[in-house]
């Protein structure tokens, strides 16, 4: 099936992108995190043309939702065009896409006043109560911790439509300090969600797993304590395995690439526009829709506050 692509004035062949995308637009980062698995900071970042071409496509291609992120996407002088784009009133009346910013907290609030009325939610990052575990392994800005709790306490008190998902990645130095992360938060600012992430061995990840990885025995024991006191503070908890990433995500690179995750491993399938306008097999064919929609949803559903 056909359609003009409008905005652009060109002819492609409509293909079925799965239903959740994370774009990443940016490489760069305020932070050297050991075990980031987003693309390599020296990476150039994404044309703002580009960047909101992509947006364009995905709405007209009914992408259920979009997890902006990087790299640090705040360091985007572009970030609050590209949220509009993905956010705003669809021309065909259609509704647009949730809109997740990915950040590490560092962003002015005068940024971030700008950005949070076009998200659904915000996803903020901690990973130990422990203020010593948390700087060592979110390098680079002093103190990460207090201003991430500032911003997750300016969003909750004052952006009732945003809802907030905590993030904490587990690895060898925070296995002590990762369940406790809750300690930190009054109960009228909770998140509405906690993900725990077993660190992938991927990019900066990779480099330094032979320090920071632990096996899936000790992570399930960090996940089990993690989940007492999430019942305890009565915050859902949601839970990413390396084992299940395949056929989960459909990144979107700053160099236009798409890279999809096959057998553990990043696989790149080419760029983006040359993908949805390919008339062979769509760039969704490595992703299957039910784990992509899945994984969003539970980790950005669209009613928390009706969640136990």
């Amino acid at each position: 099936m056909s359609r003009t692509a409008g905005c652009f004035g060109a002819q492609y062949i409509q293909r079925v992108l799965p239903p959740y995308v994370d774009l990443r637009p940016i490489g760069r980062c305020n932070l050297s995190c050991p075990f980031c698995f987003g693309p390599r900071h020296e990476m150039p970042t994404m044309r703002s043309a580009e960047a909101l071409r992509i947006a364009g496509t995905l709405r007209q291609e009914g992408v259920q939702g979009v997890v902006i992120s990087g790299g640090e996407p705040t360091l985007l002088p572009y970030l609050g065009d590209l949220v509009q784009e993905l956010s705003g009133a669809h021309p065909d009346g259609g509704a647009p896409p949730r809109v997740v910013l990915s950040t590490n907290g560092l962003a002015p609030l005068k940024l971030m006043e700008r950005v949070l009325p076009g998200l659904s939610w915000i996803a903020l990052p901690l990973d130990s109560a422990d203020e010593k575990e948390n700087r060592e392994l979110r390098k680079g800005v002093a103190p990460h911790q207090e201003r991430v709790l500032g911003l997750l306490r300016e969003v909750r008190k004052n952006y009732d439509q945003v809802s907030v998902k905590l993030g904490t990645v587990v690895t060898r130095r925070n296995v002590a300090g990762a369940p406790r992360v809750l300690d930190l938060i009054e109960d009228s600012f909770r998140p509405h969600v906690w993900k725990v992430y077993q660190m992938s061995e991927t990019n900066y990840g990779a480099d330094n797993a032979s320090w920071l990885s632990i096996d899936d025995d000790e992570f399930e024991e960090v996940v089990a304590r993690c989940q007492e006191a999430a019942d305890e503070r009565e915050v859902t908890l949601r839970v990413y395995r390396n084992a299940d990433r395949a056929g989960t995500y459909f990144f979107i690179d700053p160099d236009c690439q798409v890279v999809v995750i096959e057998a553990g491993e990043e696989r790149r399938l080419g760029d983006f526009f040359d993908l949805v306008r390919d008339d062979a097999t769509g760039p969704a064919g490595l992703v299957q829709p039910f784990r992509n929609a899945a994984n969003f949803v539970g980790t950005y559903p669209l009613d928390p506050r009706g969640q136990s």
